[in-house]
């Protein structure tokens, strides 16, 4: 088949996957005649998200178990029951779901906006049946609802 590299970088790190290990030899000779390179072994976290990779079968799992876990400590929402679904199905928030005495709230608004964040990151990489919910949610950043 046709040979393939996927390469994502953030800041100062990258991760890179091939079905070309040949092709992948000369890329990083490439790249490191402008970059100082560093090899980690095979990647196993990458950005707060664990990597399981069973070769054998071809499958990658991308999780972020920990970073759940982090936020819902940060957000004081350890004792939170799970649910099976992120909201109701058919659920569109309005304007009318806000509260007004809430926009003067700068705290609350700013605490709003850090958790619309961090689910965010979670509905973007691991998580996005979360996508609709958060995407509701977030178009009341600077005045959240109840």
């Amino acid at each position: 088949g046709k040979s393939t590299i996927l390469l994502s970088l953030y800041v100062d790190n990258g991760i890179c996957a091939t079905n070309d290990v040949k092709l992948y030899k000369q890329f990083l000779k490439d790249l490191s005649v402008k970059f100082e390179l560093s090899y980690q072994g095979q990647c196993e976290w990458y950005l707060g998200v664990s990597i399981k990779q069973d070769l054998a079968n071809k499958r990658t799992k991308l999780t972020q178990t920990q970073y759940i876990k982090d936020v819902l400590e940060r957000f004081c929402m350890t004792g939170a029951t799970p649910i099976s679904t992120p909201m109701e199905l058919n659920t569109h928030l309005t304007v009318a779901d806000c509260l007004p005495d809430f926009k003067h709230k700068k705290e609350f608004v700013r605490e709003y906006q850090r958790i619309i964040g961090a689910l965010m990151y979670l509905a973007n990489l691991t998580i996005p049946d979360l996508a609709h919910s958060v995407n509701q949610c977030s178009k009341f950043m600077s005045n959240p609802g109840p």
